[in-house]
């Protein structure tokens, strides 16, 4: 049995690893450092110096120029990691794998309409939303009522909103006043989220908020991005 312990551990290891995650981008390398830009949501981090960093700059030297652009289709995870420099934590990519290089641009985004997209919120404030186990928050942009119509946790909402060109705010919110177990957390940082929201950008079925200093405070994905 002592013998057979230590293999059993190792397949549960084994089995509760989770699979990388498959990226697409554009990679740059100059003056010995690295930037990933990300095709589906055009961020951008700066590529940790370890795994298969390596195998990734010496592809990008063999086939582009320093500085410029080479598409690259890769295995890789981010990690926030502390910058004693700036004295807070930033965002790094980690390249465990290199499956695919050439000189290319990313491939088109879908296109999918602002108005009427039924928009679930995955980051807020810098922090990534986890699915909620009965329903995620979302956003609902209805122009034939003028009205934003969503659920923010525990709550349904709905608000007005002002739509004019990049420019997106939204007035006071009325909602259903269920009891929850749950939810109210990340409800009231929702509705204050909406209400310092003045801008917004769209990147196939990525939509970003932004408030008045230009800072994301959330993102919203449709479908699968």
């Amino acid at each position: 049995m002592r013998l057979l312990l230590p293999v059993l551990l190792g397949l549960l290891v084994t089995v509760g690893e989770a699979a990388p995650k498959v990226y697409t981008g554009q990679f740059r390398y100059l003056a010995d450092a690295g930037l990933f830009e990300d095709c589906v949501s055009g961020d951008r981090w700066p590529v940790a110096q370890q795994a298969a960093n390596a195998e990734l700059e010496r592809i990008y030297l063999e086939k582009q120029k320093a500085g410029e652009p080479l598409w690259v289709k890769v295995e890789g995870e981010l990690k926030h990691r502390l910058d004693l420099v700036a004295g807070k934590r930033r965002t790094v990519f980690v390249v465990t794998k290199v499956l695919d290089s050439a000189v290319r641009k990313c491939d088109a985004l879908p296109k999918v309409p602002l108005e009427g997209t039924h928009w679930v919120l995955v980051e807020l404030q810098g922090r990534r939303v986890p699915s909620g186990k009965r329903r995620d928050a979302y956003l609902v942009l209805q122009p034939s009522t003028g009205k934003a119509a969503g659920f923010s946790g525990c709550n349904h909402f709905m608000a007005p909103y002002t739509l004019e060109g990049d420019r997106l705010s939204f007035g006071p919110a009325g909602s259903t006043r269920m009891h929850c177990e749950s939810g109210y957390e990340l409800e009231t940082a929702y509705q204050s989220m909406l209400q310092k929201a003045v801008g917004w950008k769209q990147r196939g079925k990525l939509l970003d908020l932004f408030d008045e200093s230009g800072n994301r405070i959330a993102r919203f994905a449709t479908g699968n991005p």
